[in-house]
């Protein structure tokens, strides 16, 4: 009897917890940016999606192999949300927080990555938000100063006073 239990429990977790994990994935795919007005505004994958989109192959020193990664560049998340701050806080679901002026991101030609090899960036592959670089693209960003700077699992964006 305590052996049925345990089969029927089991297979119910089997089918119930794919949906907690859709759920969690769903609520995970927002970031949020604050403004210095205290004001935040909440944006999704779609909400990135409806911009315009870039995508570039590189390495990381995360990944043990070269990834396309495609996005939304940091200079048009800002300009179509009127953002003109000099200096952005990049705070990740874990607490990391990244300060940053913004011309050192735009020139590096940072991207609010959405997606790896076309496949929606999920909280374990360090999305939903991923801020990254082309770090192939030019070697100068191969350095501390752009690698500490490409925030993974991206929960809001702080406009600091």
């Amino acid at each position: 009897m305590r052996f049925l239990s345990f089969v029927f429990i089991s297979a119910a977790f089997i089918f119930i917890a794919p949906h907690l994990t859709s759920a969690s994935e769903a609520e995970a795919s927002r970031s949020s940016v604050s403004t210095t007005e205290g004001t935040a505004l909440v944006v999704s994958v779609s909400d990135l999606d409806s911009l315009p989109q870039t995508a570039f192959s590189t390495t990381t020193p995360w990944h043990a192999e070269p990834a396309r990664f495609s996005g939304v560049l940091l200079k048009d998340y800002l300009s179509a949300k009127n953002i003109t701050a000099k200096k952005l806080r990049f705070v990740a679901l874990n607490d990391y927080v990244v300060e940053s002026d913004v011309d050192i991101m735009v020139d590096g030609g940072a991207i609010l990555a959405t997606r790896m090899n076309g496949q929606t960036l999920s909280i374990s592959e360090k999305g939903p938000v991923f801020i990254l670089f082309n770090f192939d693209g030019e070697s100068s960003l191969q350095h501390p100063i752009y690698y500490t700077r490409s925030v993974w699992q991206l929960d809001k964006i702080e406009i600091p006073e």
